[in-house]
């Protein structure tokens, strides 16, 4: 029986798209033999049968240097230690590299798995209009900035380029993995571009969908006004600003259309968000915080899935959420949701990256279909989704990678 050691900040419920997955590929290991101890921040993880669980306040999430010394205190502790010692594989799917030192010299084998682009960018993200390649110096310029203009926190400011040193650090430490998992073949393409060292260790294995979301049909039950859905609370990267700007456009132009907005909101964002809402012929409803049940409800109910994120997400679990409850996706296209989308239908409304024009002339043709012919896309999509996310092919997959005899290949 092989033993498996996750380690990871956060686990689902908490986080998102990263903590999902990690969930689903723990129930498929945990269902087919496989031993499993979490190790991990959340005070109360979603439990899965047979899992064991150790909760530790030394993996509360902070930034960088916390961490790293958090880490560093559980990794020097007998308890972790004999922990390790009872394990094969250390499974990583988050940013615990400060443990692959000790993992390695107990003889485990190291599994990383990547949810953006953290070996690769200081903050895990890819912007449109960053190059592939970027120098060491941009990149701490980049890492300056980031903490300044978008956390706009001045002591993480100061911090960064302490934080950037153990970014440097971190690559260094990933390159010891026996195996690195990525999400799409977009974000291994850019991997390797700028770590050709791992080229041989790196899989692609697309991230698990929910369950319920491959058993269930979907039931489109389309709202009389055209609805858009948009789930990426305020986040400057995930487009919010586009989204305000979009709802202007529409309201000056008197279109008449609905936004459903979800996740977590600033008061700042709210009360911005409710000037928006009583501007003419566009309706805005804010609903923050949902559940994953009134998600899929609302996913159902929409014409189609705003996604405007300005950054190249490898493989956005909005959009295979969208795809397998047949509704269409409108962004850029670039990352994960280019390579969802390709050949199909749904390319035809997604804009070049940073046109925003091109993706309000998107939004408005597809007000201009029959609600008919939306269906139809939206089916079509589903057939793909189901086609790239077979789960059979996935959990073999899944299945063959923490298989203690398996050694990485392409």
């Amino acid at each position: 029986m092989t033993r498996i050691l996750v380690v990871s900040e956060l686990f689902w419920p908490e986080g998102g798209g990263a903590e999902l997955a990690t969930y689903l590929i723990l129930q498929i290991l945990a269902n087919h033999g496989f031993e499993l101890t979490v190790v991990t921040g959340t005070k109360q993880p979603a439990k899965i049968p047979g899992v064991k669980y150790h909760i530790t306040p030394f993996l509360k999430p902070t930034n960088r240097v916390v961490l790293w010394t958090q880490m560093k205190t559980m990794a020097a502790s007998s308890h972790f230690r004999r922990l390790l010692e009872g394990h094969d594989i250390l499974y990583i799917p988050s940013a615990a590299y400060p443990l692959v030192p000790l993992a390695k010299k107990a003889g485990l084998r190291i599994i990383v798995h990547f949810h953006n682009y953290m070996p690769i960018r200081y903050h895990g993200i890819k912007y449109y209009f960053e190059p592939d390649i970027v120098t060491p110096y941009n990149e701490l310029t980049q890492a300056i900035m980031h903490e300044y203009h978008i956390r706009k926190n001045l002591s993480r400011t100061l911090l960064s380029p302490v934080s950037y040193a153990l970014y440097i650090l971190s690559k260094d430490l990933i390159k010891q993995a026996d195996t690195i998992i990525c999400v799409s073949k977009r974000q291994a393409e850019l991997i390797v571009k700028n770590m050709p060292q791992i080229r041989n260790k790196i899989k692609v294995i697309y991230n698990p969908p929910p369950p319920q979301l491959l058993t269930e049909e979907p039931k489109k039950v389309f709202a009389d006004v055209p609805t858009f859905l948009y789930v990426g609370g305020d986040s400057y990267v995930k487009g919010f600003y586009l989204v305000i700007h979009i709802i202007r456009l529409l309201a000056k132009q008197n279109i008449k259309a609905k936004f459903i907005l979800t996740n977590n909101r600033s008061q700042k964002s709210i009360q911005l968000l409710e000037a928006v809402s009583r501007i003419g012929s566009v309706e805005v409803e804010v609903k923050g915080r949902i559940d994953y049940a009134e998600l899929l409800t609302l996913q159902r109910r929409a014409w189609a899935l705003l996604f405007p994120s300005i950054w190249e997400e490898p493989l956005p679990y909005a959009v295979v959420e969208a795809m397998l409850s047949a509704t269409v996706p409108i962004g850029f296209k670039m990352g994960g949701l280019r390579e969802l989308l390709e050949d199909t239908p749904a390319e035809d409304f997604l804009a070049m990256p940073g046109q925003v024009e091109q993706l309000m002339s998107s939004i408005t043709r597809l007000m201009a279909h029959l609600r008919e012919d939306i269906a139809n896309i939206g089916l079509t999509l589903r057939k793909r989704a189901l086609q790239i996310f077979n789960i059979k092919r996935l959990k073999e997959r899944i299945l063959k990678t923490f298989h203690v005899d398996e050694s990485p290949i392409n």
